[in-house]
């Protein structure tokens, strides 16, 4: 394994420092457990020193002549040999052992203590980072929330100037401490992601210097117990044979080998420490909210208003009298190179006709590209939608057109959470309410398809789609009143209407608990008077679920 296949492990160990630990830990101990080992071996030699030259005094006094001389002096050149072995080992041998394991302790020592001060650092820096990431998101969701008063408060007739232009004040700076929050947060993710570079690098430095310990380790185990068993083998011929297979086992050891299985024996760890890329927050109701301070969702209105009686004719032309299912690649850049929102919606009409005729046409990847332009493309295919299952009495024709419309409304749905964009997801629930399919007898609605799906349950797709319906009804033209107080209530009125066609409609998604919060919290807000209010909220306790 060369240096950079080693490298490569380095960075699973971040987050493990409590193995790391027990390693330096173990090696230690393995140390330790040598050392013992070796000592207990001096021992063991110096106790049979010892009692071979008790043996050696009594074969001297005893009577024995034949070859006593031979074998007094065979006993003391062996006691030599094993004092010379036991001074080996206590002093070359041990001291050499202790002298290593006295520098690796002061090594792990001073690892271990960086490596916990590291953990903690790195503590710190995620407590600032899910700190930082909290009160940004609070402040962006407060400034979601001051710019719906600021859109109520611009457009209710019973609110007066001064408390509209003290709102917007407000919401300015709110704004402002948004924007500083998001600064400090984008710096503190910066710092964080700095730390995780230098604690990458620290780890790698402990993990070399592991893998010199443990060399180092094994290089004086391998060194004394070459010393050991070449002395012993001029001690004794009879242990000659077991000394040669330690010696074979010793030469058959592959150092890289022990070292590679040290590295490869840390798995990767599930959770460990990443750097992030830094996102600035987005939401369905901070862009609806910004489109209704641009004008753009008016704007997206007054164009499908406009245009209405257009569709209408372009369907009759193209799906009535000709029943068009496709579109011929020349005919089909020449309406995009128009760009207008005649030629688009054609293109849309088209393609729904197709679909609805279980049909799958050529230019998917085109009309998908449409769908990612812009929202008024994604309308204009809810719009042709609408319009198909109008002309048809909101039966599709059979399951395999159904199963394409379903199709092609989950990924409408996913362009719109991609995008943030509500209104088309708002038109497409609508719409999926009354679009069925026969199933033995019964009507089988696109709802029932779409309705699992998250996105339709979140807060804030939920919040999002109440706000676009309150601004509807407030923004809402009120002809042939003069009076003041008549104007009110008829805004009012139109307020309590926009309110009860989102909730009921949220309502076949959404539990009734959820929905009666934001419909009592909003009638509220806009002064809406208590019998109605109460009538309502009645209707939604009451309401079930198809």
């Amino acid at each position: 394994m060369n240096q950079t296949q080693k490298l490569a492990y380095y960075p699973n160990l971040l987050g493990q420092s409590e193995r790391i630990i027990q390693q330096n830990i173990e090696s230690k101990r393995g140390l330790e457990e040598y050392l013992a080992i070796l000592q207990e071996r001096a021992n063991i030699e110096d106790q049979y020193a010892k009692s071979l030259h008790k043996l050696s005094q009594q074969i001297d006094r005893s009577s024995i002549t034949y070859l006593r001389e031979q074998l007094v002096n065979q006993l003391r050149e062996k006691i030599e040999r094993l004092e010379n072995f036991v001074d080996l080992i206590r002093t070359e041998i041990v001291e050499q052992v202790k002298e290593i394991l006295q520098d690796q302790n002061q090594i792990s020592k001073k690892i271990i203590d960086e490596m916990k001060g590291l953990e903690w650092d790195l503590q710190d820096k995620q407590d600032d980072l899910m700190g930082g990431k909290l009160d940004y998101k609070l402040q962006a969701r407060e400034l979601e929330q001051s710019g719906i008063s600021d859109m109520i408060y611009q457009y209710s007739l019973d609110i007066s100037e001064d408390k509209a232009i003290k709102q917007a004040s407000k919401t300015q700076q709110i704004q402002s401490e948004c924007i500083k929050l998001e600064r400090e947060f984008e710096i503190i993710v910066l710092s964080y992601n700095e730390f995780i570079d230098v604690y990458k690098t620290k780890m790698e430095s402990y993990l070399s210097q592991m893998e010199q310990q443990e060399q180092q380790k094994l290089l004086v185990q391998k060194d004394t117990l070459m010393k050991l068993f070449l002395f012993e083998s001029s001690i004794s011929k009879q242990s000659l044979q077991d000394t040669e297979k330690l010696n074979d086992q010793i030469r058959k050891t592959n150092l890289q080998d022990v070292i590679e299985n040290f590295i490869k024996k840390y798995q990767r760890p599930q959770e460990a420490p990443r750097q992030l890329e830094f996102r600035p927050y987005s939401s369905f109701l901070g862009k609806t909210i910004d489109s209704m301070k641009s004008q753009e969702y008016q704007k997206l209105k007054d164009i499908i208003k406009a245009h209405n009686d257009t569709f209408y004719n372009i369907y009759e032309d193209c799906v009535k009298k000709n029943n068009l299912q496709t579109i011929e690649e020349q005919e089909l850049t020449h309406l995009i190179n128009r760009n207008s929102v005649q030629a688009i919606y054609k293109i849309m009409q088209i393609h729904i006709n197709c679909v609805w005729n279980a049909n799958e046409i050529q230019n998917n990847e085109t009309i998908i590209g449409l769908l990612r332009q812009s929202t008024l493309n994604r309308l204009l295919w809810c719009q042709a939608l609408e319009i198909q299952g109008n002309k048809s009495n909101y039966k599709v024709p059979s399951n395999d057109a159904y199963e394409q419309i379903v199709k092609w409304s989950q990924k409408m749905i996913n362009l719109c959470l991609e995008f943030q964009d509500a209104s088309p997801l708002r038109k497409l629930i609508t719409v999926s309410s009354i679009i069925n399919v026969a199933v033995q007898n019964k009507k089988h609605f696109l709802m029932y398809n779409i309705k699992e799906n998250k996105v339709l349950q979140t807060a804030d797709f939920i919040e999002a789609s109440v706000v676009q319906a309150i601004y509807d009804a407030l923004v809402e033209e009120i002809k042939e009143v003069t009076t003041l107080e008549e104007r009110i209530r008829r805004q009012k009125i139109n307020i309590l209407t926009q309110l009860s066609k989102i909730c009921f409609t949220l309502l076949q998604f959404n539990p009734i608990s959820v929905i009666k919060m934001y419909a009592e919290n909003y009638l509220k807000q806009l002064s809406v008077a208590n019998d109605a209010t109460e009538n309502l909220l009645f209707q939604i306790e009451s309401f079930e679920q198809f």
